[in-house]
Order: structure tokens, then C-alpha cells, then sequence
């Protein structure tokens, strides 16, 4: 029996070894598609937004207006133009995200210490952008307008601290937490990291599963406690090198890409063996459920977006419909992902009860996948020896008639 299992463990290590592309889907692509796509996020915020300038009249008020947005990291003035129609052209063009349109009263305005009036136009079309430019825009505005008022107090006799508290009696200090410079990369990446990885090693499991009906262990010509046996080695096998995948995905993403190290590295290591068992119990499942391998990755590509909107990784549970949130109750990305940016750039562990609960659903999705996944296993293998034996007689009658 001890022989059979290590016999077992063999196979399935050939089987991944002889199959290339069983090897890259496996190993190769999570690490390649995780490195590439935090790489699209690798600058982290959204600068250099193209805006066109607008000037009804041009005056050094309205050029100082100009200047300040184009000095500012977040856009660049890249066209001066005194038509607001063709700023409109250029913009539904793609040339420009925004426009700004300085009126021909602004410094006339400014002059009688009227408040003067600009207009931005942003296209929201891309939310990333266009709220990153809302936001911009009315911080560039802002430190324009406090120059302006600091500027005016100063010339009636005050000093520049005394027109700054005139102007702004409250003053902000503000201290982002875990996040600092607000990087779309550490909002996302180590997210993306799981899901991609997520997707893989269900891919990977679920289609070796699906490969055993045709003529492996579940094709009938295995002995059923054998087959059981390797049921248990493949499990083992893609559990141990499943493990060790995943943690190399996020060493690598974590060292290229600088992400902090803020948790304890053994409640990270935890999280994700509990993660990876219950990855194997799904993808067993999915796999011995679906006709083929190919099926199996079809429900895969179908489920990909689902299963990350529904984690709570870019869209909180809060703002979720009740009943989406308790399918997302049920999906182990959903107890995995969100801990992981706990753990990773907030340091939190273990110690704080919902990780301790995710983790407990994890263990708890793992074990009845498993089981259930064991079930349909046996299942099935009866079914196959029936038909095995089925086969076997009608040769044999065959032969005699013959």
C-alpha cells in the first residue's frame, strides 16, 4: 500500500513533467501574468493627465491659472486654445482628459475681489481618471486661490502666516496609513496576484481531474482501492507544489514591486495553506463534474471578473446587494484576498477575529469540498468499473460467438 503511494506520487509528477503546457500553465504563467500585470501598474497613481487650456483672454492671471495645473504632477497642459468647440474635439478625440475654460471676466473678477469663475470639464468616461482629476483639480484650485487671497492680506499690511490662517483657519494634517502615496499597485496588486493565481491552480487541478476519465484512474482499469490511493497522491501532490507556487508568486511580486512585509510572516503562510486546501477540494470538484479538461477552463474564464468583484477586494461587501454577499460568503477568494492586504501592508494578524473567522471558512469550504469532491470520485469510479466490466463481458461474448 506504502509502495502504491509513492508509486502514485511518481505518476502524477510525470504526468505534469511530460505534458509542456501542463507545466507552464502550472508553474510558469501564474508567475509571468502576475509580474505582467502589476507591471501595468507599476507607477502606482495617475499622472501627466492631458488637459487643454481654454482662454476666452489671455492675460498673466489666467497664464498663472495655466501654469499652476501644468506644474502640477497629476496633468499637463498640453494645448492652449481659445475655441471651447475645438477643446471639445479634442477631447471626445482622446487628446485631452480635460479642459480648462477661463472665462473673459476672470481678471477683471479678481481684480474687484470678485470670486471669478472657471469651468473644468473631465471625462469620467474612465472613472480612475476622471475621479483622480475631480480630486486634482480641486486641490490645484484651491492652492491658487489661497496664493491669491494669502497675496491680497499681504499687501493690506499683514504678514504672509497672518493672511494664511485669515485664509485657511483650519489647518489639515494628513497621514494616509499603510497606503501612503494612494498607489493604485498596492491597492490592487496583491490581489490580482491571488486571482490570477486563483484561476491557474483551479485550472490546473480541475483539468488534471478531467483528464482521468479518459484513460486514467477513472477510466475502469484501475483497481478501486488503487485508484483511491492516487486520488489521495494527486491531492498531495498539487497540494505541496501548489503551496510552494503560490508563495513564489507573491515573493517574487513582493520583491520586484517593493510591497511591505508588515504581518507576521507565519499567519501569511497559514492564510495561504488553508487557501490552497481549499483551492484543491474546488478544483477536484470542478474537474471530476465537467466532461473534460477544456470544460472545466471554460467555467473558469467564465467566473474570473465574478469572482473578484465578489471577493471585496475593489468593491466593498457593504455596497453589495444582501444576496451577493452571501454567495460571496462561499467563494475562498473572499476569505483570502481580503486578509492578505490585512496581513501584508497593514501588519494585522491573527488576532483580530475576522481573519481568525476567514480562515476558519476557508478550512471549513476546504473540508467540504473535499469530501464531496471524494464522494463524486468514488462515484464515478464505480460507475467506470461497471462499465469497464460491462465491456469486458461483451468482448468475451463476442469471442465465443466468433
Amino acid at each position: 500500500m506504502i509502495l502504491t503511494f509513492f508509486k502514485g506520487l511518481l505518476r502524477e509528477l510525470w504526468l505534469l513533467v511530460k505534458d509542456p503546457r501542463g507545466i507552464f500553465m502550472f508553474l510558469v504563467a501564474p508567475l509571468l501574468m502576475n509580474i505582467v500585470v502589476c507591471g501595468a501598474f507599476q507607477n502606482g497613481i495617475v499622472n501627466h493627465i492631458p488637459l487643454a487650456a481654454v482662454e476666452m483672454s489671455s492675460s498673466a492671471k489666467t497664464r498663472e491659472l495655466i501654469r499652476a495645473f501644468d506644474e502640477s504632477d497629476r496633468f499637463d497642459v498640453t494645448l492652449v486654445l481659445q475655441d471651447l468647440d475645438e477643446a471639445k474635439q479634442k477631447m471626445e478625440e482622446g487628446e485631452v482628459y480635460g479642459i480648462i475654460v477661463i472665462p473673459a471676466d476672470y481678471t477683471r473678477s479678481l481684480q474687484l475681489g470678485q470670486q471669478a469663475e472657471v469651468l473644468v470639464g473631465i471625462n469620467s468616461a474612465n472613472n480612475l481618471v476622471g475621479n483622480s482629476a475631480v480630486v486634482s483639480v480641486m486641490q490645484v484650485v484651491k492652492t491658487v486661490s489661497s496664493q491669491i487671497a494669502v497675496k491680497s492680506y499681504v499687501a493690506s499690511g499683514s504678514s504672509v502666516a497672518e493672511g494664511t490662517a485669515k485664509v485657511m483657519p483650519i489647518s489639515t494634517v494628513l497621514r494616509p496609513w499603510f497606503n501612503p502615496q494612494f498607489s493604485y499597485l498596492m491597492y490592487l496588486g496583491l490581489g490580482l496576484t491571488g486571482l490570477v493565481y486563483h484561476q491557474l491552480f483551479l485550472s490546473a487541478v480541475a483539468g488534471s481531474f478531467a483528464d482521468e476519465k479518459k484513460e486514467g484512474i477513472l477510466s475502469g482499469k484501475f483497481r478501486k482501492r488503487d485508484a483511491i490511493l492516487y486520488y489521495f497522491d494527486k491531492m498531495l501532490f498539487y497540494g505541496i507544489a501548489g503551496f510552494f507556487n503560490l508563495l513564489l508568486n507573491y515573493a517574487v511580486i513582493m520583491k520586484i514591486y517593493s510591497f511591505p512585509m508588515r504581518g507576521a510572516q507565519v499567519d501569511f503562510l497559514l492564510l495561504s495553506a488553508c487557501f490552497v486546501f481549499c483551492l484543491l477540494g474546488f478544483g477536484a470538484l470542478l474537474g471530476l463534474l465537467c466532461k473534460n479538461s477544456l470544460h472545466a477552463m471554460q467555467w473558469l474564464m467564465a467566473l474570473t471578473y465574478p469572482f473578484f468583484v465578489l471577493a471585496g477586494f475593489s468593491w466593498p461587501h457593504t455596497e453589495m446587494p444582501d444576496f451577493l454577499v452571501r454567495i460571496a460568503n462561499y467563494l475562498p477568494v473572499t476569505h483570502y484576498l481580503g486578509p492578505v492586504r490585512s496581513i501584508i501592508p497593514m501588519g494585522i494578524g491573527f488576532e483580530r477575529p475576522s481573519l481568525q473567522q476567514n480562515r476558519a471558512m476557508l478550512l471549513t469550504l476546504g473540508i467540504g469540498a473535499f469530501v464531496f469532491s471524494l464522494a463524486v470520485f468514488v462515484w464515478q469510479l464505480c460507475r467506470a468499473e461497471k462499465k469497464q466490466k460491462a465491456a469486458e463481458k461483451n468482448t468475451q461474448t463476442e469471442g465465443v460467438q466468433a
